[in-house]
């Protein structure tokens, strides 16, 4: 047996047709909320200082990865008594 929504008065399954849903959604939700009407807004357009900090911190992480990799490799390979 099919599950069924409850939402102001209206039963409807909750496996219904992609089509067949946005009737109920926009009873359902604020007019804000809507996936319509919200604006993309695109890309930000960064600084140079920004972007230089970006590049900074993703050397910073591929760095600490490799540092953490190697203290991981060691601790593996080092005899139990050393």
């Amino acid at each position: 047996m099919a599950q069924l929504m409850y939402a102001r008065g209206i039963q409807e399954s909750l496996y219904t047709a992609p089509k067949a849903v946005p009737a109920w959604v926009r009873q359902v939700l604020e007019p804000d909320q809507l996936s319509t009407a919200k604006h993309g807004y695109g890309r930000a357009k960064l600084t140079g200082g920004t972007m230089l900090l970006l590049w900074g911190l993703r050397v910073y992480v591929l760095l600490m990865t490799v540092l953490i990799g190697v203290q991981i490799w060691n601790v593996m390979h080092t005899p139990a008594g050393g």
